[in-house]
């Protein structure tokens, strides 16, 4: 059972907090008004999440952008300003990932997933031939376990690294197991016993990418 919420404000940045039986902190942002909601573990000290807000500030502005563009866009749709709808759904995705924000996303990832990769590699017990990184519409990450190639998301540099993290494990596992059966389940437990709950809080926020 979850503990009742409360509220906290550090550094100027006002957060909802929710105790959980979690193993791991997490992040969102509430659609209806722009709130910071963290479900933290029951003992997590309060420094500790205070940190993890503070951290997590860029991310937290950048998603709150986001959703104030789509609701003034809404709004101008509602006075009849419509967007260009003769554009299909590829060529609009093409014109968010600009040249510009797709090397700014690139070079995050370039810095942070290698540190990962390193902890995680002997701990899987597999390692990719290559891994790169694409804007992509569908989903987080890929893999050939075949050639060993992984293909991550630039929309994960707009995520906390926890959930970053998970999509890179993911995605090793599937180095062993090609589907997301049983054996690759029970792997992903074995490795991330929280993988489950890390996996509903990043698609939650998919909406915001």
């Amino acid at each position: 059972m979850a503990s009742a919420p409360t509220e906290r404000t550090v550094d100027g940045i006002t957060y909802i907090i929710t105790r959980k039986h979690i193993k791991s902190m997490y992040l969102r942002i509430r659609p209806s008004d722009g709130a910071v909601m963290v479900s933290a573990p029951y003992g997590m000290p309060q420094p500790t999440m205070d940190t993890f807000v503070t951290t997590h500030r860029a991310w937290i502005d950048s998603t709150r952008e986001k959703m104030i563009r789509r609701r003034e866009s809404r709004e101008l749709d509602s006075l009849g300003h419509h967007t260009d709808t003769n554009l299909s759904p590829r060529e609009l995705f093409k014109l968010k990932w600009t040249p510009e924000r797709t090397a700014q996303a690139t070079a995050y990832l370039e810095a942070r997933i290698p540190p990962l990769l390193a902890i995680w590699t002997p701990r899987v017990g597999r390692a990719p031939t290559h891994i790169t990184y694409r804007a992509m519409s569908s989903r987080w990450g890929s893999c050939t376990p075949a050639t060993g190639r992984i293909r991550l998301s630039l929309e994960l540099a707009d995520v906390p690294e926890p959930l970053m993290e998970y999509v890179l494990v993911h995605e090793l596992v599937h180095l062993w197991e090609p589907g997301h059966g049983a054996g690759f389940q029970r792997r992903m437990t074995q490795l991330m016993p929280d993988w489950k709950q890390r996996r509903h809080a990043l698609n939650a926020l998919w909406i915001y990418s």
